[in-house]
């Protein structure tokens, strides 16, 4: 097959490395220049216990990549400990050693050229059709030196409704990967919605800081394959609306591609079984970002999207976490 693959992050150079071990394809991969210094945008580094396997399976080593590892497998959550199994990624130095030996083509892709066009574009879905009830959350991100250490925590924004989070980067909590998220439209300014991620810090200086925008919509499975375009990662919904979780969705749902190369039903119907709990976590996600509080189902819904990415929270908390989810969106509004 000739198969072009758009798009050069995770998803698509995890593809494109799968099918230069496994395959004799003729495949090219794509990619636009990118404005920002590390080349991944948006830049987000956590990944889960999945990681490893994922990683080994294209002869790489994963711990060569693992930057942080929460001590004792705690994090925070407004306060309430939770279990954790994810750990930070040296995610630009991860994709340059998937995309090894690639040629990234800049130009546009042409059809007649190609029996297979993958859509690893994120969240602008370059190649796909658009999706009928897309939602897409605007997300501001900083890396920053602080000269005391930080742990891994997640926390409502105050006055938007949204999350902010610090993530250590290295193994002394110094170097921080931290930022906020919230409903496109949302006009609050950037510092305002990072303020609580950085309330508890001492920032000796910034790295480096960046927009972006992510798809919390969860997959719509009738529209991941179009003709001879496949969707994949979070151009086919694949993030948790719930955590913004995505590198790990996006190995997974690579994967799937490459074993169902020939077969776009069983492909759309590995994804089904994989990823159809997004749906109703994506419902509940929406309720939020428009400023409802969930009801217990749908904080049921929140708690096994957090889950699935990697943070278990237990039952007794979920009081807790509801009442800072209402101080932080109803009483500040």
């Amino acid at each position: 097959m000739r198969i072009a693959i758009a798009g050069s992050g995770l998803a698509g150079s995890y593809i494109y490395r799968l099918l230069k071990m496994r395959s004799e394809h003729n495949v090219h991969l794509y990619d636009i220049k990118q404005k920002v210094a590390c080349g991944i945008h948006p830049c987000g580094y956590g990944v889960d216990q999945h990681f490893d396997p994922l990683i080994l399976d294209v002869g790489l080593d994963p711990r060569v990549y693992r930057l942080h590892s929460p001590p004792h497998l705690l994090a925070q959550l407004e306060g309430a400990p939770a279990r954790t199994t994810v750990f930070m990624i040296d995610k630009p130095r991860l994709v340059r050693d998937l995309r090894t030996g690639a040629d990234v083509r800049l130009d546009r892709i042409d059809f007649d050229e190609y029996d297979l066009i993958v859509d690893a574009t994120g969240q602008a879905r370059a190649y796909s059709p658009p999706l009928a009830h897309d939602l897409i959350a605007r997300v501001i991100q900083w890396r920053v030196l602080v000269s005391a250490p930080a742990t891994t925590s997640f926390l409502p924004t105050r006055g938007s409704p949204g999350y902010a989070w610090v993530m250590p980067l290295n193994e002394e909590g110094t170097d921080l990967h931290l930022g906020a998220g919230c409903g496109l439209g949302n006009r609050t300014p950037a510092r305002d919605l990072v303020r609580p991620a950085f309330r508890s810090l001492n920032v000796t200086s910034v790295t480096c800081a960046c927009g972006a925008f992510i798809r919390l919509s969860g997959p719509d499975f009738s529209n991941i394959v179009n003709g001879k375009v496949w969707a994949v990662g979070e151009a086919a919904g694949l993030v948790g609306p719930a955590s913004g979780a995505g590198n790990v969705f996006a190995l997974q749902s690579a994967l799937e591609l490459v074993t169902h190369l020939s077969d776009p039903a069983g492909y759309v119907a590995a994804l089904k079984r994989r990823f159809e709990p997004l749906i109703p976590e994506a419902k509940a996600v929406r309720k939020v970002l428009a400023g409802g509080l969930p009801n217990l189902s749908e904080l049921y819904q929140i708690r096994q999207g957090w889950q699935r990415a990697g943070v278990v929270v237990a039952w007794r908390h979920l009081p807790q976490l509801a009442v800072a989810m209402l101080r932080a969106y109803v009483a500040a509004a």
